[in-house]
């Protein structure tokens, strides 16, 4: 583990590409209008902070502990522990944030605003290329909220699903003309 040099920002580069980016975002065209994060943004380094960093070469995992931020672009991840399952090639394989709630924000293309989202434990499966919102999970674009304990988010298949412990709720705001 690293003391104080865990807690100096640390940027990324090149290819590095942390596909939360612009998951969440996505889930946000199930409302209606389709939006997209800022397309600069995944171009832009990551930065992540956290009190304490432990990367484990030998079975290819970061973990980011203590109030931990993400940045790329205008898009901003925190939560308390972070943890990247890492591919052969470094590339994030799985990643599962936690927090109390975790959240999410990013702007969106053509002035549609932000996407925010929150939830106890956020995980992506980027193999699958799946975002699952747990625990009081709740998506806001604008005036629209989808909240429920549990929402998974199909990218591939652009479609998503939300159950669990008591009743999905759906907020939709008319446009105003």
């Amino acid at each position: 583990m690293l003391s104080s040099a865990s807690k100096r920002r640390r940027g990324w580069t090149g290819s590095a590409q942390w596909s939360i980016l612009g998951l969440l975002l996505s889930l946000g065209a199930g409302f209606g209008a389709s939006v997209w994060a800022l397309e600069e943004d995944a171009r832009q380094p990551i930065y992540i902070e956290a009190d304490e960093v432990e990367v484990r070469e030998s079975d290819s995992t970061s973990i980011y502990v203590g109030n931990v931020q993400v940045d790329q672009g205008s898009m901003q991840l925190l939560a308390e522990h972070v943890t990247v399952y890492h591919r052969q090639d470094r590339q994030p394989r799985l990643i599962i944030a936690l927090g109390q709630p975790a959240s999410y924000k990013q702007l969106l293309d053509d002035d549609q605003g932000e996407v925010q989202a929150f939830a106890k434990r956020m995980e992506y499966d980027a193999d699958k290329d799946e975002l699952v919102l747990i625990g009081e999970g709740l998506l806001i674009q604008g005036e629209d909220r989808l909240t429920g304990e549990r929402i998974l988010y199909d990218r591939a298949k652009a479609r998503f699903r939300a159950g669990g412990a008591g009743r999905v709720k759906i907020s939709i705001t008319p446009d105003s003309q």
